[in-house]
């Protein structure tokens, strides 16, 4: 993995100018690559609205020269300024339009800028894979990048009001340097102690909200789990509201009472050091007036130096507020762009793979694997073949590496040691996309997808082809699902949430349904069920696996299932205990091994006829 995932809790007071000027081209770069023409107009528009008060104040100037040149005539007529005053019109004119210009491109830029964004997050997260995701540092990155990245319109706003705000501050100190450069560079220096108190302060609220990442994230989970209707049944009946509220209400009231204090010390200070660069620019007045009563300048050009001067000042803090401002900004974007530069955990294989026409063949060899972060082997020198075709089950005690097998089929983790093979090719070398056209995964942590109607619920299981009507309703039967759905209001068109308009809510049997429909929908040559029944009751169970014997007829099916009803009829089971395989044959070859499969197949037998008595 890049060494640049990784977060040090000092991290925040490190970022250097070099790191924000990084981020602040990525961003800009980013938008530029979204929306180019309305970039590059935005930046050139605020530049001329940000030099529109000082071309304003010039024009005024000589209009008021020109005024007292007149009153000096013994007949004077307002005809003299008419043109000046034409000039003032057409000048007020374009600023408007300007400011049209600039309102648009801005808001344009800002509002298709977060879903664009949005989409560029998701995207990263969707390529990184999940052996990234897991990690406890990437987590943290990825809520701190998710909060952040709603901010990215307004870096990008701020990256463009400095860069014009530079040149107003240039264009001005060039104008005061006429008047009086040693005061000039005076004005200057008067605003260091602004920037580096500014500074301080801003570095010490990054810090304290950074340090503070892992209590944000307990608190917004409960104020989440609080404001969550299923979980409020829970909360209710256990009478856990108020424990929850005090664990929110709790650090929410300190978290804030702290980061106010900071607040009112960073603005006591800089309140303190604008006083400094008021007093310099209060002596370049006397300079200025000085002139004027000894003839040098006219009352037009007093007027226009001190708005000049009165400019510097502004357009000087306001540089150093922004450059602050993007200081702190860039420390808190650059958990996205960080994110952005984070690469996946291995690198995608480089054989095609492609697609097939009936079921592969796997192999395990040899294999290990350990989780990240873990020296517990969860494999051990695990070898498996499963022949083209072959219906497998693997049975197990939670924890056994059941689940673990089929992550590492579907690379979702690589091995710590040996290999798995898919039709002899090692899996870690295919494509992942080749991969996954060949493949059908359905995990007991299921996804709803409960915005959608149930057409697209089972249409995600093949969205890269058209809609095939008939096949979703076939994959519907085959889940056992269209009895329910037919008795829907809108039927297949019925979005599943009562939280929408005219939704409803599925029962969680329903759901596992639909999530297994899905997957027939899909109809891969290798399918993967891991606790697919889990919700469902024991009728609907043993129709749907009649048929997936049936409809995944040549297609390699492997079942991961706790209820040996399931798999009683795969043609071979695997008994999978510490990470190891057992025993393995058919259902009859095992029980006459009289080992750990009949072991638990009779004391399963037991409970369900202790089940049938008790609701006899």
């Amino acid at each position: 993995m890049n060494e640049t995932t990784h977060t040090t809790p000092e991290e925040y007071k490190k970022i250097k100018l070099s790191e924000t000027w990084d981020v602040t081209i990525w961003v800009l770069g980013q938008v530029y690559k979204m929306m180019p023409v309305k970039l590059i107009l935005y930046i050139i528009g605020q530049a001329m609205q940000n030099l529109y008060g000082l071309g304003n104040w010039y024009i005024f100037a000589k209009t008021l020269d020109r005024i007292i040149s007149i009153l000096q005539n013994p007949n004077p007529s307002i005809t003299s300024i008419y043109p000046y005053l034409g000039v003032m019109l057409v000048y007020n004119l374009a600023g408007t339009v300007i400011n049209l210009f600039v309102n648009y491109n801005r808001n344009y830029i800002q509002n298709l800028s977060r879903p664009l964004f949005r989409q560029l997050f998701y995207t990263k997260l969707h390529k990184l894979g999940i052996q990234n995701l897991e990690q406890p540092e990437v987590n943290n990155r990825i809520h701190r990048a998710d909060e952040y990245l709603s901010q990215i319109p307004s870096y990008i706003n701020g990256s463009v009001e400095l860069i014009v705000e530079v040149i107003r501050t240039v264009v001005t100190l060039g104008i005061i340097f006429t008047i009086t450069p040693y005061l000039a560079l005076l004005i200057a220096l008067s605003a260091i102690p602004f920037i580096l108190w500014d500074r301080k302060y801003r570095t010490l609220l990054h810090k304290f909200s950074f340090e503070n990442t892992e209590g944000n994230r307990v608190s917004n989970f409960t104020a989440n789990d609080l404001s969550n209707s299923n979980k409020l049944q829970e909360i209710n009946i256990n009478k856990a509201f108020n424990f929850l509220d005090d664990k929110f209400i709790s650090f929410r009231k300190w978290f804030v009472m702290s980061y106010i204090k900071l607040i009112k010390n960073w603005i006591s200070g800089n309140n303190t050091a604008r006083l400094i660069s008021d007093i310099v620019v209060f002596m370049a007045y006397i300079k200025v007036f000085t002139n004027m009563i000894s003839g040098l300048i006219s009352v037009g050009t007093v007027t226009f130096q001190l708005r000049t001067l009165s400019d510097f000042q502004n357009s000087l803090m306001n540089v150093m507020r922004r450059m602050n401002d993007l200081l702190e900004s860039s420390i808190q974007i650059r958990e996205v762009y960080l994110l952005f530069r984070t690469e996946p955990a291995f690198p995608d294989g480089t054989i095609s793979f492609h697609k097939l026409e009936q079921g592969p063949e796997i192999e395990f060899r040899n294999v290990d694997f350990k989780y990240p972060n873990s020296e517990k082997l969860v494999l051990k020198d695990l070898n498996i073949k499963i022949a083209s075709g072959e219906k497998v089950a693997i049975v197990g005690h939670n924890g056994a590496g059941k689940t673990t097998m089929v992550k590492l089929l579907a690379r979702i983790y690589q091995t710590s040691g040996g290999e798995i093979l898919i039709n002899g090719q090692n899996v870690n070398k295919l494509k992942i996309g080749d991969l996954y056209d060949n493949m059908g995964i359905l995990f007991q942590d299921f996804n709803v997808y409960s915005q959608l109607t149930v057409r697209e619920n089972i249409y995600l299981g093949n969205p890269i082809e058209p809609v095939n009507e008939m096949a979703i309703r076939l994959a519907a039967q085959a889940a056992d699902a269209t009895d329910f759905i037919e008795e829907f209001p809108d039927k297949y068109d019925q979005v599943l949430s009562e939280k929408f308009k005219k939704g409803i809510r599925p029962s969680t049997g329903q759901w596992q349904k639909l999530a297994i429909a899905r997957f027939f929908y899909r109809n891969a040559p290798l399918v993967i069920f891991d606790e697919p029944t889990a919700s469902i009751d024991a009728v609907s169970e043993y129709h749907i696996f009649n048929r997936i014997y049936e409809f995944f007829e040549k297609k390699t099916v492997i079942i991961i299932s706790h209820r040996f009803s399931t798999v009683r009829n795969a043609d071979r089971i695997l008994v999978v205990d510490k990470g190891m395989v057992i025993e393995e044959g058919n259902h009859t070859e095992l029980m006459a091994l009289n080992g750990k499969y009949t072991e638990a197949f009779m004391l399963q037998a037991k409970g369900y006829v202790s089940d049938i008595t008790n609701n006899v």
